[in-house]
């Protein structure tokens, strides 16, 4: 598969998990308006078992979105066939800790290692590092996407792993804050590499 296509691919198949979590969003906010007709629900045992089915129908497709974000953050800096191996190896090991200690903690062992790629892939962008690649060229694209494949880790991330922690709200904000500028530079990057120079 040439890498075009293998670009191609990942984007359609990420737009399309990211609409049923969409879907799910949406049906999770109408079940709540119907059952917070009765204002003390939230203190029921009907709110936990909410709660676990939105968790419960949101799961699968966490994983699908790590799964492909694990395609797609690598191949800004690993040849396509390391990749597809590096993919398997991490997959692997993420199924195995998945087996021996739940769900859950595979998902994060798998989103720790996607921050630390991402993370050291948004350095090289910035840095102007001509051994990245990606699908747009420019120094505002390629930051712009780096930050927005991070904020959406870091986010998912939060929410998997530091529901918590006295620091969820500071990494959600965070989150936030570099898909929202991630969005901006990709969508504007020759204003924002005017501005830059």
């Amino acid at each position: 598969m040439k890498l075009k296509n293998y670009d191609y691919y990942l984007i359609i198949l990420t737009a399309l998990i990211l609409f049923a979590i969409g879907l799910v969003c949406v049906y999770g906010i109408s079940e709540y308006n119907y059952l917070a007709v009765n204002p003390q629900w939230t203190s029921t045992v009907q709110y936990s078992q909410y709660i676990d089915g939105m968790n419960s129908y949101l799961y699968p497709f966490l994983v699908l979105l790590l799964i492909t974000l694990g395609l797609c953050i690598p191949k800004r800096l690993l040849e396509q066939d390391f990749l597809i191996k590096f993919g398997a190896i991490t997959l692997g090991a993420t199924l195995i800790l998945t087996f021996l200690s739940g769900i859950g903690n595979g998902l994060v062992f798998l989103l720790a290692v996607m921050i630390v790629m991402q993370g050291f892939v948004l350095i090289k962008a910035i840095k102007k590092s001509e051994a990245l690649r990606f699908e747009k060229e420019g120094y505002a694209g390629r930051v712009g996407s780096s930050l927005l494949h991070l904020g959406l880790v870091v986010l998912i991330f939060n929410f998997m792993a530091l529901q918590g922690s006295s620091f969820h709200l500071l990494i959600f904000w965070a989150g936030m804050i570099m898909i929202t500028v991630g969005n901006i530079f990709s969508f504007y990057p020759e204003r924002i590499n005017a501005l830059l120079h």
